[in-house]
């Protein structure tokens, strides 16, 4: 981790620490969890299917304002981190394989151009790989300076359908719990899980399956 990194995170670690301290020692209490409408909510039968506090976990009967608010940002701190840190591990893991910068770039259109940098692959006869890219990434004022290809190897297709499998899963287990009359915990679980699987086959598609590209534009200003 980088200094300035560090020093932003314990900027904002002592901005918010005390303020979540504070929220969270004080403030008006939560009101009870429980079934119906108006102040004094009919009070959840633990033994009833309709259960929304029961199951696996056990969970909080008041959550006061101040307390939810908290959970929310350390929630939405926790999803921006999650994608910083996956965004920075695909860069990382696209860059490991050899770049072919300096591979003739063939365009959709038939016109084939060398790209700037060294060559580091070659054909088996001798001469340079063809890559073909799209014709707006190779213009007079626009060209390639590092290009890795995708793999796409075994590795890559187990791995996106494992994610494509259990991704129905929990998509088949969340519809069957949202239509049942017993909503608890596992209707959340199911519904993360399925956030969470929908994420890693979208990132394992753009490390495995999607090529990296780095280009270079020249501009007026």
């Amino acid at each position: 981790m980088r200094r300035e990194t560090v020093l932003i995170v314990l900027l904002i670690a002592s901005v918010l620490l005390p303020m979540w301290y504070v929220a969270l020692t004080s403030g008006t209490e939560g009101s009870g969890i429980g079934l119906g409408k108006g102040e004094d909510p009919v009070p959840v039968n633990q033994s009833a299917d309709i259960n929304p506090t029961g199951k696996f976990l056990p969970t909080p009967v008041e959550v006061g304002p101040n307390q939810s608010g908290v959970v929310t940002w350390v929630a939405l701190l926790v999803t921006v981190a999650g994608m910083a840190g996956a965004a920075r591990f695909m860069d990382r893991l696209g860059h490991t394989r050899e770049s072919v910068a300096g591979s003739d770039v063939e365009t959709d259109g038939g016109h084939a151009s060398d790209a700037s940098g060294p060559s580091s692959d070659s054909r088996s006869d001798g001469g340079k790989p063809v890559v073909t890219v799209p014709p707006y990434l190779q213009t007079d004022t626009r060209w390639i300076v590092d290009y890795w290809p995708a793999p796409a190897d075994r590795t890559g297709l187990i791995a996106l359908a494992g994610l494509s499998w259990s991704t129905l899963v929990f998509a088949a287990l969340l519809g069957l719990e949202g239509l049942g009359q017993a909503r608890n915990q596992f209707i959340g679980v199911y519904a993360g899980m399925l956030f969470l699987s929908l994420a890693a086959t979208v990132l394992v598609y753009a490390v495995f399956f999607t090529p990296s590209i780095t280009v270079a534009e020249r501009r007026d200003h």
